[in-house]
């Protein structure tokens, strides 16, 4: 056998087993694509896409206790302890019509440990949202105008307005760079009750939408009103018409935010104490200041004056005492008419949010 022989037999030999040990190699399979959780920048922070979307979604929301004091002079004090539980979804496209969007608050609030759900105490569980269409909204919150004009004062209460705070509306709203305009219709119906009243003579329950609420089943509420952003300083005006009272609320407004400091100064007129934008019969102003003294502490304070010498002074303290955690110490004056008999309030927060 010469050397030729025996390379080709070699070679033969070491295919025979290569292919032998590749018929029986396992081969892993490739694993499949993942698709990461990503960040949206386009609304701003904490937004981030729906896997398989391009819808962006945000999650917030916070934890609160609070600790109440009331006393108005001839009466007794009242002490109340408050627990909440929020949480907010907001979710936002783009679309040739504009951005569409929606938002859910589920919101949940105790007052000195009540076992049972009721309006104006106890424990309130409470749903609030709303959704649209380029300037096109629907929802059920705070009215339109109120969070318009940016709702008022500086600290938390932040001063009188109206009832304005649970509402079924449809608004659009038109922006042109640093002017804004709405106009909204807000439903002035509460679960069908206005639809009934008990008929002075009988005593029977008289289904009779007029005579139960002043005004027309198929009127709503409307509001409209218009503001500008000049450089650090806003100005608006607002008009609502209640419509079962056939009564009008005006306000104006001008705001500013110069460095640490802050200022709001409004007017609010309204012809009937019965307004639900604003409960009072004439004229009232109120003067809001700001200063943020530190990174972390911000002092506030809010004035409001009726045309009936009634006034209120409301005074806060906010600390940042770390992300997402603060304490609120706020605390309040008043004596008039419209207010009560020398009424002094305080509150103690503690908030978590995120």
């Amino acid at each position: 056998m010469n050397i030729k022989s025996l390379l080709i037999g070699s070679a033969a030999a070491l295919a025979v087993v290569s292919g032998a040990q590749a018929a029986d190699a396992v081969v892993a399979a490739e694993p499949e694509p993942m698709e990461y959780v990503r960040v949206c920048d386009a609304y701003g922070t904490g937004f981030f896409y729906i896997p398989g979307t391009e819808t962006c979604l945000k999650i917030g929301g916070h934890l609160r206790f609070e600790k109440y004091y009331g006393k108005a002079k001839g009466s007794r004090a009242y002490y109340e302890w408050h627990t909440r539980g929020r949480i907010e979804v907001e979710a936002k496209n783009d679309s040739e019509w504009g951005t569409v969007y929606s938002w859910i608050r589920l919101q949940g609030d105790s007052y000195n440990n009540a076992t049972t759900d009721m309006v104006g105490g106890g424990n309130q569980t409470r749903w609030f949202y709303y959704f649209g269409i380029g300037g096109l909204e629907f929802g059920r919150f705070d009215s339109p105008g109120i969070r318009f004009q940016g709702y008022g004062g500086r600290t938390d209460w932040g001063g009188a307005y109206g009832d304005e705070w649970d509402r079924q509306y449809v608004s659009y709203t038109a922006s042109f760079d640093s002017i804004s305009a709405f106009v909204a219709i807000e439903n002035d119906l509460y679960n069908g009750a206005n639809y009934n009243y008990v008929d002075p003579v009988t005593g029977a329950v008289v289904l009779n939408q007029k005579r139960a609420d002043g005004g027309r089943t198929y009127m709503p509420d409307v509001s409209a009103g218009i503001k500008g952003t000049f450089g650090e300083y806003e100005a608006g005006a607002f008009v609502g018409y209640d419509e079962s009272d056939e009564s009008f609320n005006i306000r104006k407004w001008v705001r500013g935010d110069i460095g640490m400091f802050g200022f709001t100064l409004m007017g609010l007129y309204s012809d009937s104490a019965a307004n639900s934008f604003f409960m009072y019969d004439g004229f009232s102003g109120i003067l809001g200041l700001s200063a943020k003294v530190t990174d972390t502490v911000t002092v506030a304070k809010d004035i409001q004056w009726w045309d009936d010498d009634s006034w209120r002074v409301i005074g806060n303290v906010n600390w940042a005492v770390a992300p997402g955690f603060s304490v609120l110490l706020e605390a309040s004056y008043g004596d008039g008419k419209s207010i009560g008999n020398e009424v002094r309030t305080g509150m103690l927060r503690f908030q978590r949010s995120f």
